[in-house]
């Protein structure tokens, strides 16, 4: 039930059932057909790049003027006549990357896949879908990809529709005329995707990654992204005036007067206040008509209480509702001040937060919306309250798990530019993401040395903040500086974006700039590896100690000893919340994943989950590193991540000593190793607590655990995050455990595996009907498992041999 309760909460923030329009929103994120073509031959590319124009192929082709050689030379995938019957059936999000070796002649801050220009045969891919929509001559449709990465060109019906070069903004596209509108008709997507270049330095997979739309409306309606709500919040009085500007578009052949009808609604389906305004709007034209709506005893938006409202607009023409138009949002009150940090609702909040980059073990950048809030919800884990999408605007999922589960958002722009297609790109993402009340800053760019401190680029971030103003002038901007503080971009941002106290002097800049905000916009960069407390260069691991950090970096101590004596500072993102895919510092080879997360890339806790949580925390912690399972050295250091008054460590029953505790200590003994157990006692407000770490048996049996519930949707879009432990006779986790596990799945479809080492070079994906392996890691796997659609519950099987295997039963809902 739980799981059930979580899910409406995410996909439905607030529940209200206005008057029927004609708008119909289809996810058509099943039933593609993939198949990979080439970046440097165009024969191996279905002949891509050697016809005269896309639209003379389609004519040519749907002729009956060729013969079978000519049709054969035309026969390219945009095409509605094209044969793809022998391409592989797939469902999206998808990223075929992850289905790739590895190489050590590719590139290493791509973590070695087979992907990029340095593997033309794999770096192109095209998609097709064919569907038979009920279909409604005089209405209008569009066509949304979320995101597919990267630089796509999209066919509807053999006519081309556009090009999208970001990996990372989404592609919205009119189609109506494009479409079969015969009874029965089908009707073919075609879309190639070349993913031969790279937006950042870190794995960035392939393909259709994000979901896909086919929205039906009126010829009047209101257009995607077309409605901005804010609000001016009283907060002695708990009272609010909600603004909210609707735009109307008319596509039909004459002017139109129309009423614009608003109603805001709260959680519980009641409507709290409500608005009329009438509008004429030409043909083919588009107007913006605003209103005012006052809010009485507001329920705010924050961080313990993410209370979502919804603005319901309904367009009346000639007394009938014609279109409808729902839009969620929050009401709170933020500010960043010079002085004193952030303020939520008129309350100092210190920013605990982490970067992320958007891709998971198992499915790469193809991450299901479900997985995106349960990763959302495990940062939450540990006192995350603020998400840095790194470098790349996020998708809507991880917004809207934001909006409904409390975390703050830092929303960031992949292209710093001026250029058409930068102030393109950037409107577009303010236009998406303006509503979400998770969202409290911009930021513009990442590290661009070469003009991060010229007056080159302070005018560029002053044009860029000019277009984000004029489209959102509630929150700031900022850009993400490695160096040169102070200067250029310094002098066109309203909060200072810094990375890496170590490279300047905060100081300083706030000294010569009193009243600019400042906030470190990336922080830490400590690697570690899961269950490793000996860094092993030649197997690519890192201590788990929090020692090893390059150059720029700091341990997680120095960095917050350092903000928080700096009231002044609004708080840090660490660098990063999870593992991700390439930048496998500082060893790189054999290592395919980075080792900086907070969490590993399957999102199984690091020891450093729990230092995090003892100082962003209420909660009591006391965490005992490292395990003892025979470290291999007769001295060990054991470290307590905790935030008790005092602890006191003994070994199989003997008293090692007390130590008290202050603010971002780490109690340390130097202990002969013996097996036996590990006992950890503190002291914290007078309350006693404790924990045990102890010398575990062999490897005896597994274990299957649902993470996100019993329960999945059965359209096949859901997950079921499943974890693999390996368990003693005494049913305890091994933590050194690295047996083979294999895989069986009725009713269901496994989406990948992962084990969340960063050095493993098995695959993550298996053609369908192959045997599913992984090998756990220190006493781990994952497997994310979909339905078949067959509406039959999911039973999932793990086996090892010698080992007692699990069975674990996922229901699946309509």
């Amino acid at each position: 039930m739980k799981r059930l309760i979580f899910t409406v909460m995410l996909l439905l923030p607030c529940l209200w059932l206005g008057a029927q329009s004609q708008r119909e929103r289809e996810l058509l994120n099943q039933d593609w057909l993939f198949a990979k073509g080439h970046a440097a031959n165009p024969e191996k590319d279905f002949n891509y790049g050697q016809a005269l124009s896309f639209s003379k192929i389609a004519f040519l082709q749907e002729s009956t003027m060729l013969d079978a050689d000519q049709e054969s030379r035309l026969a390219i995938p945009h095409t509605q006549r094209f044969d793809d019957s022998k391409w592989e059936k797939i469902s999206l999000p998808h990223d075929w990357g992850m289905a790739l070796g590895y190489s050590q002649e590719q590139f290493k801050m791509k973590g070695y896949r087979k992907l990029g220009g340095r593997a033309p045969e794999n770096s192109v891919g095209w998609y097709r879908k064919r569907f038979t929509p009920e279909l409604v001559k005089g209405d209008r449709y569009t066509l949304e990809f979320e995101g597919i990465f990267r630089d796509a060109q999209v066919w509807m019906n053999g006519v081309y529709l556009g090009r999208g070069e970001s990996g990372y903004v989404p592609l919205v596209f009119d189609v109506t005329e494009c479409l079969n509108y015969e009874k029965d008709a089908e009707n073919v997507i075609s879309v190639r995707v070349d993913a031969t270049h790279s937006e950042l330095w870190s794995y960035e997979g392939a393909g259709i990654y994000r979901n896909v739309w086919l929205t039906r409306t009126a010829p009047v309606h209101i257009p995607q992204w077309g409605t901005f709500v804010t609000s001016e919040v009283d907060l002695q009085k708990k009272e609010a005036r909600v603004k909210a500007q609707i735009e109307v578009t008319n596509q039909s052949g004459k002017s139109v007067d129309l009423i614009v009808q608003n109603s805001i609604i709260d959680c519980q389906g009641k409507e709290v206040n409500k608005s009329g305004t009438t509008l004429t709007v030409p043909s083919l034209e588009t107007k913006e008509v605003e209103t005012y709506m006052d809010v009485r005893q507001v329920d705010l938006w924050s961080l313990k209480t993410p209370t979502l409202y919804t603005l319901h607009t309904d367009i009346l023409l000639d007394g009938a509702v014609v279109d409808s138009y729902d839009t969620s949002f929050g009401i709170r009150d933020i500010r960043f001040d010079a002085n004193e940090g952030f303020f939520l609702n008129g309350e100092r909040v210190q920013i605990q937060g982490v970067c992320c980059h958007q891709d998971h073990a198992g499915v790469g950048i193809a991450v299901p919306d479900q997985l995106n809030a349960w990763r959302i919800a495990r940062l939450k884990e540990y006192g995350v309250n603020a998400y840095r999408a790194s470098h790349n605007p996020p998708t809507e999922s991880v917004l809207n798990a934001c909006d409904t589960l409390g975390m703050l958002v830092m929303d960031e722009l992949r292209v710093l530019s001026s250029s058409d297609e930068g102030l393109s790109q950037l409107k577009t993402i303010i236009r998406r993401d303006r509503n979400h009340p998770s969202v409290i800053i911009w930021c513009l760019g990442n590290e661009e040395p070469a003009i991060q401190g010229t007056e080159k680029g302070r005018m560029i971030v002053e044009r860029m903040k000019a277009v984000q103003r004029k489209l959102d002038p509630t929150r700031p901007c900022t850009a993400a500086m490695n160096g040169s503080w102070g200067e250029g971009f310094t002098y066109a941002v309203d909060v200072q974006g810094s990375n890496y106290y170590k490279i300047g002097n905060i100081d300083a800049v706030h000294e010569k700039f009193p009243n600019l905000p400042c906030i470190f916009t990336e922080e830490a960069s400590t690697v570690m590896t899961r269950g490793i407390y000996e860094t092993d260069a030649k197997k690519g691991f890192h201590q788990a100690y929090d020692r090893d950090v390059p150059g720029w970096g700091a341990r997680a101590q120095e960095w917050m000893r350092y903000v928080d004596a700096r009231k002044f500072v609004a708080g840090a993102f660490v660098w990063t919340g999870f593992d991700y895919g390439g930048e496998a510092q500082l060893h790189f080879w054999p290592g395919v994943v980075s080792h900086f997360g907070i969490l590993d890339y399957c999102g199984f806790p690091k020891d450093a989950f729990w230092y995090y949580k003892a100082w962003w925390t209420e909660e009591p912690v006391l965490h005992v590193l490292p395990h003892w399972n025979g470290i291999g050295t007769d001295s060990v250091d054991v470290h307590l991540y905790t935030n008790m008054d005092e602890v006191e460590l003994f070994l199989n029953g003997k008293s090692l000593g007390k130590k008290t505790v202050e603010k971002f200590d780490i109690p340390a003994w130097r202990v002969k190793y013996t097996p036996g157990k590990l006992l950890a006692k503190g002291k914290k407000n007078g309350k006693k607590y404790t924990e045990l770490v102890e010398t575990t048996g062999n490897p005896a049996s597994l274990q299957l655990v649902s993470e996100n519930g019993t329960s999945i949707q059965g359209d096949g879009n859901d997950v079921a995050i499943i974890t693999v432990k390996v368990l003693d006779a005494k049913g305890r986790v091994v933590p050194t455990a690295e047996n083979g596990i294999h895989f069986d799945v009725r009713n269901g479809k496994i989406l990948g595996v992962g084990n969340g080492n960063p050095c493993s070079q098995e695959p993550d994906v298996f053609p369908a009907g192959s045997d599913v392996h992984r090998n756990a890691f220190n006493g781990y796997a994952q497997v994310l498992v979909t339905s078949d659609r067959s509406g039959q519950p999911i039973e999932l099987t793990a086996v090892s041999e010698g080992l007692k295997e699990s069975k674990i039963i996922v229901e699946v809902t309509k």
